[in-house]
């Protein structure tokens, strides 16, 4: 109350600060905060943690007038504790449901974050992605999730798993909303290299692009396997080609992935491998 309080003061006297102005966010409980908001990757053993700073983002939100109503349930360890972890499950805070339907599965390790703003419990929600796990529980819950560029946001003062694949991201309900999220989010931080690496990247307005008719001329590539087996969802996935096509967009049907298994047995161990250096490193500095 506070936050909203000196944020509304903020806009009365001088103006909004940024479209994110007054605005609630929820962070997905990997996102480092300070003061009374834990940071616990859901799990026990990271109850009673203090972080010593906000993460990079957390600092960009504030700055931006947001503010930080709270923090969102995620699959434990950000799904990376098991070959057989529940989606939406953590040790502190049991099960995120799907706002739809609750007894399905909210998906991916950020399903707090997409089930919250699906439900309305935030205007905007901040989720992170190694593989998945924005753009899952996004599509399931029925909210727009987007995975940026790697580099584009910092990770810094965020629960890791991979540093080749780890970003965090919005998560809200109309697209605009996450253009302007990005807006405010993306930087370059001394503490996340590459971030430096994309710096002629960095301070795009992304409101500003959006485009009604941007579809025009996009070639978007449909792989088909996936609903193959299920009518109902291969009908669903036709209706969609149909809005896109009808949009202008270039359709490249029929995607062959057959090389999609060999880079799946590929990725775990390169995560097994980032995952205890940059976890350790992630605990040194917290």
């Amino acid at each position: 109350l506070e936050a909203a309080a000196a944020s509304h003061a903020h806009r009365r006297r001088y103006g909004a600060r940024s479209p994110l102005e007054g605005a609630p966010v929820l962070l997905k409980d990997n996102i480092d905060t300070t003061g009374e908001l834990r940071t616990t990757a859901g799990s026990l053993a990271l109850v009673g943690a203090r972080p010593a700073r906000d993460a990079f983002l957390v600092r960009r939100l504030r700055a931006s007038g947001a503010v930080i109503l709270g923090k969102a349930n995620l699959s434990e360890w950000a799904n990376f504790r098991s070959m057989s972890s529940s989606s939406g499950w953590r040790a502190r805070g049991g099960q995120a449901n799907n706002p739809y339907a609750l007894d399905r599965n909210p998906c991916g390790s950020s399903s707090g974050s997409a089930v919250a703003t699906a439900a309305n419990l935030a205007v905007v929600s901040i989720g992170t992605e190694t593989d998945g796990s924005i753009v899952c529980p996004a599509g399931v819950n029925g909210v727009v999730g987007l995975k940026p560029t790697v580099g584009l946001v910092s990770r810094s003062g965020i629960v890791p798993i991979s540093s080749s694949q780890d970003t965090a991201g919005p998560i809200t309900r109309t697209v605009t909303d996450a253009a302007a999220v990005l807006s405010v989010i993306q930087g370059v931080d001394p503490d996340d290299r590459l971030t430096g690496d994309s710096a002629e990247a960095t301070g795009r307005d992304y409101l500003a692009a959006l485009d009604p008719g941007g579809l025009a001329g996009r070639r978007i590539g449909v792989w088909r396997e996936p609903a193959a087996a299920n009518p109902q969802v291969a009908a669903v996935l036709e209706g969609a080609v149909a809005a896109l096509a009808a949009q202008g967009a270039v359709i490249v049907d029929r995607l062959d992935l057959s090389g999609l298994p060999d880079a799946r047995l590929a990725e775990l161990p390169a995560l097994l491998v980032e995952f205890k250096h940059d976890i350790n490193a992630y605990l040194a500095a917290t």
